[in-house]
């Protein structure tokens, strides 16, 4: 343990520490260093052992497993060494489904007989603690009305049904899983007078290759017909109570009335394909569009909005009967102090908690983050350091709302605005070979790098020369790596970007899309059967993905921890702005805003003038003696302040938790992101509105058009040399 004397030494050398440097473009670009040692380091059989420990029973925010890793990680990060290891707890509302009487999805016949009843636990699941099929946050109670089929729910669903002339008021909306977040299909299904929602995993997403036994889980890793998704329903990250501000102890929380208001508001329920084809062949009316269609074997999916002729007068009932509870769930904070500049804060975190055994989502990143532990703690008993701090974080109930990691984010939003260098996510380390990676624009380069010094999946070549040759790249040209620079806020990483600026490195190891080009995520997300068996005997036996992903955090996380010149690459940003206009262009945006009267030729002139300020910046920084520890660490926080340019201090229009004006979640698909999409948000559904409504959206699209001028101008400013304005 560092005592707070010694802390405050490293402080005081660092102000006058001389070191050898490389060139400045050498800084800028990472420069060739060796990892050799910390790759070889991994080992695939520890992150089984800790996998094995993690994944052996579920562990549920809020509840007796998730309490006790908590500890087990805590004693672990102290026995590797860790400067610093600290418990976090905060109070937050948590929702659980009743164990006494389960959530049910049923259908009466006219003669109010009950035909159907679904599932409430996956067939073949038989651990006591196993919470039942629910949707956090729904509302309670029971609703009764005839089904309708609407695809994936999303937004542009409802729209194409309500232009076909249906109207949904009070008909019980059924929606598949893939496309949107579950919680936007909730959110889209109430906006269109839906009395109820019914969510279901598709086998054209969750079971490909068929849904016979030989083809699903336990000999496959694809879904069996009674898997259902958990999830929870939230669109606001962190604590409903205390909604932008932390839930410490003492701070005032929202009364019942006011959380209400936050949540969803009708109830909705998940269930498996097989119960979904119980429902879905007893529709009536037209047949669904192709697009529409999905593959339970033996069933054309059709809209409804009654039933067919055998069931007519059936009535489909959904009854949920969750429970708010306020209940403590912590985050494990592990410190490893810098030895150079102790006070900026390079940061690699996952959450802990799972809607079941969660071998995949979480545990298979918390596995990672245990080896990437002991492996520097390991380096630190040969004496190492790193320059910077690093930060290790095991956040508490993510599955929620993000709680842990944005009750953290606001509780100490000022020092990490202040200190942050960077956040590196991971949630689900692998379910596939393929990495799919996700960053802020100005991180997005370093996967190339990183990636030619981790393993490929058989360990016979870097991971870059498998990934190119899968890209299909020619052995003689470069490949640069598609990264996504939009990195959504299905996780951890959110508040991190979108309310301090800090940026962010989201890592996961997907399937081939190549091959299964209809798959989203993995199929047995959130089910009974995301289980240690399924990631031992199916997926990764030899933990070699593991090793992969363990490589790319660690390797990632020294180059941020110790590159003398931070290697941001600034330019991406104007990059990304450029495509955003481009597209304005295409899709008819501007050509709209003009015929609403809004001047659209100040925000494309700010862009211009960016990526000149930017080009001005890399000469000027070219030219500095950057063998000055103070003109260094001068240039390295300009660098990290330029994210936080972007910030808006009241956030996206009426989404007060995103601040991110150039990046951020699109309003209606929390997973999905966008490029300045307060506009796109501000736009839709502008010709639907009152003449009085219409004139308003008008002036706030005149508005965010006028702020978001003002911060890419205030980028461009940012980066003039520092002693001018």
């Amino acid at each position: 343990m560092i005592s707070r004397g010694v802390l405050l030494a490293l402080i005081a050398i660092s102000c006058v520490a001389s070191r050898s440097f490389k060139s400045n473009q050498d800084l800028n670009d990472g420069g060739p260093t060796n990892y050799d040692w910390e790759m070889n380091a991994v080992d695939p059989n520890k992150i089984r052992e800790y996998l094995i420990e993690l994944s052996k029973e579920p562990h549920m925010a809020g509840l007796r497993r998730d309490k006790e890793l908590v500890e087990w990680i805590a004693d672990n990060w102290r026995t590797e060494g860790l400067d610093s290891v600290r418990i976090q707890t905060y109070s937050m509302l948590h929702d659980y489904p009743n164990k006494d009487n389960p959530n049910l999805v049923r259908i009466y016949n006219s003669a109010e007989e009950e035909v159907f009843r679904s599932h409430y636990k996956e067939e073949g699941v038989d651990d006591p603690n196993f919470v039942d099929a629910f949707n956090a946050y729904s509302k309670s109670g029971t609703v009764s009305g005839l089904p309708v089929y609407v695809n994936f729910g999303s937004i542009e669903d409802f729209q194409q049904l309500k232009a076909s002339g249906y109207d949904l008021t009070g008909l019980v909306c059924i929606a598949r899983y893939g496309k949107v977040f579950r919680g936007n299909i909730a959110e889209n299904a109430a906006n269109f007078n839906c009395s109820a929602a019914i969510i279901f995993s598709d086998p054209k997403q969750v079971a490909i290759e068929g849904t016979e036994p030989e083809h699903v889980y336990p000999n496959d890793f694809w879904l069996p017909g009674t898997g259902v998704q958990r999830g929870s329903l939230a669109l606001n990250d962190g604590d409903p109570q205390t909604p932008n501000w932390p839930s410490v102890e003492n701070a005032y929380r929202l009364d019942s009335e006011d959380v209400q208001a936050l949540l969803p508001r009708i109830p909705v329920q998940p269930i498996g394909y097989t119960d979904a084809k119980e429902i879905l062949s007893r529709l009536g009316g037209q047949d669904a569009p192709e697009d529409w269609q999905g593959e339970i074997p033996g069933l054309v999916y059709r809209i409804g909005g009654v039933f067919n002729s055998e069931n007519e007068g059936s009535r489909l009932e959904v009854m949920v009967n969750n429970i708010l509870e306020e209940k403590e769930s912590s985050n494990v904070v592990g410190v490893l102090y810098g030895s150079e500049e102790p006070d900026r804060y390079v940061m690699l975190g996952n959450h802990r908690d799972a809607w079941g055994f969660g071998a995949l989502d979480p545990s298979s990143g918390t596995a990672q983050l245990m080896e990437v532990v002991r492996v520097l703690g390991q380096k630190m008993r040969q004496g190492w350091r790193p320059k910077r701090t690093m930060i290790f974080l095991s956040w508490g109930s993510e599955e929620y709302s993000l709680m842990g990691s944005r009750e953290f984010v606001e509780e100490f939003q000022i020092q990490l605005e202040d200190r942050g260098v960077a956040y590196i996510n991971t949630d689900v380390c692998m379910s596939g070979e393929y990495l799919s990676p996700a960053s802020s624009p100005t991180l997005a380069h370093l996967f190339k790098s990183a990636t030619k010094d981790i393993w490929s999946p058989a360990g016979n070549e870097s991971y870059y020369e498998f990934w190119k040759r899968y890209e299909g790249v020619p052995e003689e040209e470069d490949f640069e790596p598609d990264v996504t620079m939009s990195p959504g806020a299905g996780s951890d990483h959110a508040s991190f970007i979108y309310l301090t600026g800090v940026p962010v490195i989201d890592i996961m190891f997907e399937h081939d899309y190549k091959k299964y080009p209809n798959m989203n995520g993995y199929p047995a997300y959130h089910t009974g059967f995301e289980t240690f068996r399924l990631v031992d005997e199916i997926y990764d036996p030899e933990f070699r993905m593991f090793r992969a992903c363990a490589q790319l955090n660690l390797r990632l996380g020294l180059e941020m921890a110790d590159a003398e010149l931070l290697p941001w690459r600034l330019e991406k940003y104007a990059d990304v702005m450029d495509a955003a206009i481009i597209n304005f262009g295409l899709n008819g945006v501007f050509d709209k805003l003009i015929e609403l009267g809004v001047p659209t030729k100040h925000i494309s002139e700010a862009v211009l003038r960016l990526r000149k300020s930017i080009t001005a910046w890399r000469e000027y920084i070219s030219a500095l003696d950057l063998s000055n520890p103070l003109t260094l660490r001068t240039i390295n926080d300009q660098i990290r302040g330029f994210e936080k340019t972007f910030l808006l201090k009241s956030g996206l229009p009426d989404r007060k938790q995103y601040r991110h004006a150039v990046i951020a979640p699109s309003k209606f698909d929390a997973y999905g992101g966008s490029a300045f999409p307060g506009i796109g948000d501000l736009l839709f559904g502008i010709d639907e509105l009152g003449e009085v409504d219409r004139l308003a959206r008008i002036k706030e699209l005149k508005m965010h058009i006028s702020d978001l001028m003002i911060v890419v101008d205030r980028a461009a400013k940012y980066l003039q040399p520092l002693p001018l304005l």
